[in-house]
């Protein structure tokens, strides 16, 4: 083999040494610096809580998601538990009701509490940078709407959003009836933002309270302080910037009391606002005097699942209207002039289509 052959031999090796460190380099950096959807929907959900406020007779008020920052301490949206007088949290697939000890950072410009939930430990989502992300990027919003907990959906950032004070992320990921307080994570898996509004009249028009908030928020962590101070605000143009028009999986609407009738009557509508069949709608009356107090409940159960009638639940986005006599359901009997009845939802199904 004269010298010149040997030159080329040599000149190949190295080629092909050289070619292999820059395919071992490209592998360990996407293994570093990106995960699949896969890992990412996994550590997401189980992460992610779902809360449910309960009210001064400890019946559902509302509900929301959250996620775990630390060891017992849940980060989610304020609206979520504003005008409860307790709450619990429910880990992905683990049926026991973690109580919310309360509270020890709230910020209510952004909408961002940190909840004290004994016993909760789980893996902790890796909060990202506080520099807003770029219009375009990639992203993962996890939640738990009512009915489909661990909830994972994909979509990038439409927009950065400047309010009077501060900003939002535009997103593409729905934010679902429920998922409120859930992680919009990036391709890293890391915490780039909070869910917390939808306009219900657009489609796409997602929102996300950027991570910066929220970390500023931990830094401020202070004494543990009771959930039910937490007073309810109405929402209107100077609590909220952007009026947001939050989701409800499942919603009252235009109630009215007939006392001149014969006999008494209330009217309502129950409001579907889900993309799926629900059905098995659980109602709670409350009935107060005119000081405000509560003079007379019940629950009851309306469009109960029945494989022998065809009319059953409330489709996609429609509603129902109710009419009521003065003692139906029978127990409510106190529709008096003067009262006031406010119709809550407690609970329901998604049907299986």
């Amino acid at each position: 083999m004269n010298f010149a052959s040997k030159e080329k031999i040599k000149n190949r090796l190295a080629m092909n040494k050289l070619n292999f460190i820059l395919v071992t380099v490209l592998i360990t950096t996407v293994q570093s610096f990106g995960q699949s959807a896969t890992e990412i929907a996994k550590n997401g959900i189980n992460s992610t809580v779902s809360i449910v406020a309960l009210d001064q007779f400890s019946q559902p008020l509302g509900y929301g998601s959250g996620f775990i920052i630390d060891d017992e301490l849940i980060a989610t949206n304020v609206h979520i538990i504003e005008g409860c007088n307790s709450a619990y949290i429910l880990k992905n697939g683990d049926a026991r009701k973690y109580t919310v000890s309360g509270y020890v950072a709230m910020d209510k410009a952004n909408d961002l509490v940190i909840l004290k939930v004994s016993g909760v430990y789980g893996t902790n989502l890796a909060i990202g940078s506080e520099a807003f992300p770029e219009i375009g990027e990639k992203i993962y919003a996890v939640g738990n709407p009512k009915g489909l907990n661990g909830t994972f959906s994909e979509g990038i950032i439409s927009g950065v959003r400047d309010l009077q004070t501060s900003k939002v992320l535009q997103i593409t990921a729905p934010v679902s009836p429920g998922s409120s307080g859930g992680p919009v994570l990036n391709t890293h898996g890391q915490v780039i933002g909070i869910a917390f509004a939808s306009f219900t009249r657009a489609q796409n028009l997602n929102f996300a309270i950027p991570i910066k908030y929220l970390i500023s928020l931990k830094a401020k962590m202070g004494t543990m302080t009771s959930i039910s101070k937490v007073k309810a605000q109405p929402k209107n143009s100077s609590t909220t910037a952007i009026n947001p028009n939050i989701k409800e999986g499942v919603s009252i609407r235009n109630i009215e009391i007939c006392s001149h009738c014969i006999p008494t009557m209330i009217f309502f509508s129950i409001k579907n606002n889900l993309n799926y069949t629900v059905s098995d709608i659980k109602i709670l009356f409350l009935v107060y005097d005119g000081t405000g107090t509560v003079v007379d409940y019940i629950e009851a159960t309306y469009f109960a699942s029945n494989p022998y009638e065809k009319d059953i639940g409330i489709k996609p986005l429609l509603a129902k209207s109710i009419d009521l006599f003065q003692g139906d359901p029978p127990q409510v009997t106190t529709f008096k002039t003067g009262y006031k009845v406010k119709v809550r939802v407690l609970d329901f199904k998604i049907q299986e289509e």
